[in-house]
């Protein structure tokens, strides 16, 4: 032991002895205070082994699940910075010199490593190396090594004091590996404990946000059945009272009226229904077209100006300063808002007056469209403002003004689609005093647009009532459809029946078939005949051979004669359906009655323009 303490330590060997003890005694000191596995690692390479005067030392750790050796500590070239590793290795438990002493617990020292096939070169090869277990309760956690330059460097001396120190620092090893489990596996489980309260919450907001979908959805279809009721009450009671002849000519026409009336909602409300089903499912499209702005508005107005008269309401519309002649936008959507809120505005106001001002700004690339909706009517709480956008919300006290119908779904799908469109919309309400909803909207300026301060004369921007509705207003003489043979598959008695008067009312052969196949049989058997039909209507939702079918057979045998589908089906993939399957126009359920035939014959002359026929 004199030799290896004298390298450098002391020139005498009691001197050396008492310096290794010291050393011994100082580090056994120094490892009690420290509790980190780093600190304590780096302790034994950087005190015990650097202060004893060996030139070099790696501190080995097994991994966890025992399958290598991890360097986390050196003294000499393997640690040039603080305690940073040079070239940090793993090494295999059974490979190497290291590795046969983590397997095995056996103590190696090799005095030349050229003639072992263990050695495994890491930073530098040296020719002799020592490799000692450190041990816990006779479990190996760890290797420490040491290599030296000159062959058979390490005594037995050597092997003592490395053995020495590795069991001195075994248990704080131990100990400080325990402590680190010990905080990963808290770690992990404050971490599950978050995930779990995290989940919890998720599962709260969840329970909380179906109990609130269930209670909006008993909501909506208690609401709709109040709104759909309602009306169907008053169109199967006057319906059974002109079919039991009650009444004089006088009662029978406002009876009918209010038919006309209460199918007009019910439409609406459907659409509405079906208007939000789109949205809901992220499936709203715009297509931009060119407008006349002046004309879409006031058609939009205009068809709301009965509605108003009923309440005795001024309905206004008008322009101010200069407007463009033309624009580009979804005419569809745009004139959806414009009547959307109209009505609101119509429905929420007893007295006074709905004015509609139209104004335009003109930007270097677009124009910026204002359109105002003011009314004199019941106005809005202003705690209820944020919730009038919201589907299926009605911000008025239901209770109080119980009779006001609606489904909340006119300002949601109005909202939605002005989002659509690029624009805005604010709210001005004082409640008990009426309310304005102003629109911004963008749009695009086709070539050519002219400005003007002074719009052409449009009888639907009179604010005058409009004249009453007479019986006899209702009856149109003319024949649109004269000298037209359509053929109709449709499976309902009633449509058929409804659709023979319209047709033959305005002068069209009428031929009726129940159902798809009865439909190509008629077809067929009439072809080569001067009673092939001019025209086809489809309804696409049969018995035994559905509209689709139908209409492929039909366009196989004459392509030249024009289907039109006429379904319930009301939502774009329906339309594309019916175009796939070769239907040349589509009409939706309900019609209506008073302009079906001249939209039948404007479809029939479109078709015949479009083939390059005359449709005479």
């Amino acid at each position: 032991m004199t030799d290896t303490l004298n390298r450098g330590l002391a020139p005498t060997g009691e001197i050396a002895r008492r310096r290794y003890l010291d050393i011994l005694h100082q580090f056994t000191l120094r490892q009690s205070r420290f509790s980190t596995l780093d600190d304590i690692v780096w302790n034994i390479a950087k005190t015990a082994i650097a202060e004893l005067g060996f030139v070099d030392c790696v501190v080995y750790l097994v991994s966890d699940d025992g399958a290598t050796l991890r360097q986390v500590a050196a003294h000499g070239p393997k640690n040039p910075v603080d305690r940073e590793i040079f070239h940090e290795i793993t090494i295999p438990v059974g490979e190497g010199i290291v590795g046969h002493v983590a397997k095995t617990g056996e103590v190696q020292c090799v005095g030349d490593a050229r003639r072992d096939p263990r050695y495994i070169k890491d930073d530098d090869f040296r020719l002799s190396e020592l490799a000692v277990p450190i041990t816990h309760a006779g479990r190996i956690i760890g290797v420490l090594d040491s290599e030296h330059p000159e062959a058979n460097f390490f005594s037995d001396e050597d092997i003592q004091l490395f053995t020495t120190i590795a069991s001195l620092a075994s248990n704080r090893i131990e100990t400080a590996l325990a402590m680190e489990r010990l905080e990963s596996t808290v770690e992990r489980l404050e971490k599950a404990r978050l995930q779990l309260e995290l989940q919890a919450e998720e599962l709260r907001e969840s329970r909380l946000a179906a109990e609130a979908a269930s209670e909006a959805k008993t909501s909506f279809l208690a609401n709709m059945s109040h709104e759909i009721r309602t009306p169907m009450t008053a169109i199967v009671g006057f319906a059974g009272l002109l079919a039991d002849g009650k009444g004089d000519s006088e009662e029978q026409f406002k009876w009918r009226s209010q038919l006309t009336v209460n199918a007009d909602y019910l439409q609406d409300l459907i659409g509405n229904i079906l208007d939000m089903s789109s949205v809901e499912n992220g499936m709203v499209e715009v297509n931009t077209e060119e407008v006349a702005l002046q004309s879409l508005v006031g058609d939009s107005v205009e068809i709301l100006r009965a509605r108003a008269n009923t309440k005795g309401l001024t309905l206004t519309c008008q322009f101010v300063g200069e407007v463009p002649d033309r624009l580009a936008t979804d005419r569809v959507k745009f004139r959806e808002i414009i009547v959307n809120l109209v009505s609101n505005a119509i429905k929420y106001t007893e007295a006074g007056s709905i004015t509609v001002t139209v104004s335009a700004e003109q930007l270097p690339e677009h124009s910026s469209l204002k359109v105002s909706v003011r009314d004199t009517g019941i106005g809005i709480d202003t705690t209820q403002l944020d919730k009038l956008f919201v589907p299926f919300n009605r911000v008025h006290d239901t209770t109080r003004l119980a009779g006001i119908e609606g489904t909340g779904l006119g300002l949601a799908l109005t909202y939605q689609f002005i989002k659509a469109l690029g624009g805005d919309i604010s709210v001005i309400s004082t409640l008990g005093e009426g309310s304005e909803f102003v629109l911004i909207l963008p749009c695009a300026l086709p070539e050519g647009v002219s400005w003007s301060d002074a719009a052409a004369p449009n009888p639907f921007l009179q604010s005058g009532p409009s004249p009453v509705l007479k019986e006899t207003d209702v009856v149109n003489s003319e024949q649109p459809l004269e000298g037209l043979h359509i053929l109709c598959c449709e499976d309902s008695e009633p449509i058929a029946l409804l659709l023979e008067v319209l047709l033959t009312g305005a002068g069209a052969q009428f031929t009726r078939c129940v159902n798809g196949a009865k439909g190509v049989q008629r077809f067929e058997s009439l072809l080569g005949s001067s009673s092939v039909p001019d025209l086809v209507l489809m309804d696409m939702q049969m018995p035994v051979m559905n509209g689709y079918q139908a209409t492929g057979h039909l366009k196989r045998m004459q392509p030249d004669v024009p289907v039109i589908a006429l379904t319930a089906f009301a939502l774009k993939e329906d339309v594309d359906r019916c175009r796939s399957a070769g239907c040349d126009h589509y009409l939706t359920k309900p019609i209506q009655a008073g302009t079906f035939a001249q939209q039948v014959r404007s479809l029939y002359d479109e078709f015949q323009e479009a083939s390059g026929r005359s449709a005479y």
